[in-house]
């Protein structure tokens, strides 16, 4: 037998096979009750499982959701069985031990199928951690609950963010003709609606630079920006942001110049400019990947059924762990979001033809 090991974003992977196929894929976590060791006889060949490295690799970055590898499984006429149907559960969907007892052919045999799932030797490939109990809770994983948790958060955000993709097609976000007008905008948002931010846009017509800008009085930004609403607060805040953008010589390749950490930290500490407002002008301006943690997305995560913390920071970052950090795909996975925020998934929702409704918690309920 031949093996390989590499570490992925979630853990290491041990892969172990012969020219039969792949036997294990062992998920490294430091977790869970499965025990593992590798053996002297075994010879470490990395090239021998380049394909299985790069597939399982893909899928970690959200761009597999389907494998086609040689597998060789070990185990028992009935666990190959169960292991088989285990294939056949979708990318992103979860099923419960009683309906893969039923796939098989025997609807009460729950209990020996969660025997065969919890000995499946090849997780994420067969995917035993799209198995949940009746009432949907996470179950006992073989390798920790916490990586199966992360795995069905990963597929349902990859699969949320494909859907919304395929619906709506690229959004071409910030709505905003320069990358000075979409920092200001990001500001005028705030605890408003878009049209209202039109308006007052509308009003700094051939102000919007930021040296014209910072030539106006406060009095008067407050009344070019009075439509937006918290007009004089707002003022305070874009001149704030004019202090520190001046440091950069008002030059926005310069601010991309810098670390994404440092650079947010920089935009946090300046007088109202708080962490969404910072995660838009990162992502949208100075194309650093940070992921908005917005309205529209915390209510979407939500009611799909998403395990998301309370705090802003956390969640972004349980959001960024699930999805590799790519500009193109926070910006727009975030802009799709309220995409769907403004057409189906509203205070009051309109499921009707959602295009994640078929993997939508709240509509389920809503329906039953």
């Amino acid at each position: 037998m031949k093996y390989s090991i590499w570490e992925t974003r979630y853990c290491q992977i041990i892969a172990v096979g012969d020219e039969e196929g792949l036997a294990i894929l062992h998920l490294n976590t430091g977790q869970g009750k499965r025990e593992f060791e590798i053996l002297d006889q075994w010879i470490r060949d990395d090239a021998f499982f380049s394909e299985v490295r790069t597939q399982v690799d893909e899928y970690m970055e959200g761009r597999r959701t389907v494998f086609s590898l040689k597998l060789n499984p070990q185990g028992t006429e009935y666990q190959k069985k169960v292991w088989q149907a285990l294939s056949e559960i979708p990318y992103g969907n979860l099923v419960t031990y009683k309906e893969i007892a039923r796939a098989i052919g025997n609807e009460k045999a729950s209990r020996a199928v969660g025997m065969a799932n919890s000995k499946n030797p090849i997780p994420i490939i067969v995917p035993c951690h799209r198995v949940v109990g009746a009432n949907g809770k996470l179950t006992g994983f073989a390798h920790g609950l916490r990586i199966k948790e992360e795995l069905i958060f990963h597929e349902k955000l990859t699969d949320i963010y494909k859907r919304l993709f395929d619906a709506f097609g690229p959004q071409d976000w910030w709505p905003a003709k320069t990358d000075f007008e979409m920092m200001i905008g990001a500001i005028l948002v705030q605890n408003t609606n878009w049209g209202n931010v039109e308006q007052a846009l509308a009003n700094l017509n051939g102000q919007l630079n930021p040296q014209r800008l910072e030539q106006f009085s406060l009095e008067e930004i407050a009344e070019f920006i009075r439509p937006s609403g918290f007009y004089q607060q707002k003022a305070k805040k874009i001149k704030a942001f004019l202090r520190w953008y001046s440091g950069y010589g008002f030059q926005v390749e310069k601010v991309r110049t810098v670390d994404g950490v440092r650079l947010r930290q920089e935009l946090l500490e300046i007088h109202g400019i708080g962490r969404e407002t910072a995660d838009c002008m990162l992502t949208y301006a100075f194309e650093q990947p940070s992921f908005v943690v917005d309205a529209y997305a915390r209510r979407i995560f939500e009611r799909v059924g998403l395990q998301i913390p309370d705090g802003y920071d956390a969640c972004r970052e349980k959001v960024e762990k699930a999805i590799p950090r790519d500009l193109r795909v926070y910006n727009e996975f975030h802009a799709l979001l309220v995409q769907l925020g403004k057409v189906n998934c509203k205070k009051r929702p309109n499921c009707k033809n959602c295009p994640i409704g078929p993997v939508c918690s709240f509509r389920s309920e809503a329906s039953a």
